[in-house]
């Protein structure tokens, strides 16, 4: 399950830094771009939360 959440969380992370390089290249309108990011930020960081979070119960002495 881990590995499918990291994946996830990079592609949103991807999802967060391509919009803007085509926004530059001026093939997105600024709009889309907005949304684009706002979705992605928000997925991030509902995916990110499921595998950083610390479980202090699982730590190997």
């Amino acid at each position: 399950m881990r590995p499918i959440l990291q994946i996830t969380s990079l592609v949103a992370l991807i999802a967060l830094t391509l919009p803007s390089v085509i926004f530059l290249a001026g093939r997105l309108e600024l709009n889309t771009v907005k949304w684009i990011m706002l979705l992605a930020t928000i997925v991030w960081f509902v995916v990110a939360t499921g595998w950083m979070w610390k479980d202090n119960g699982a730590e190997k002495s």
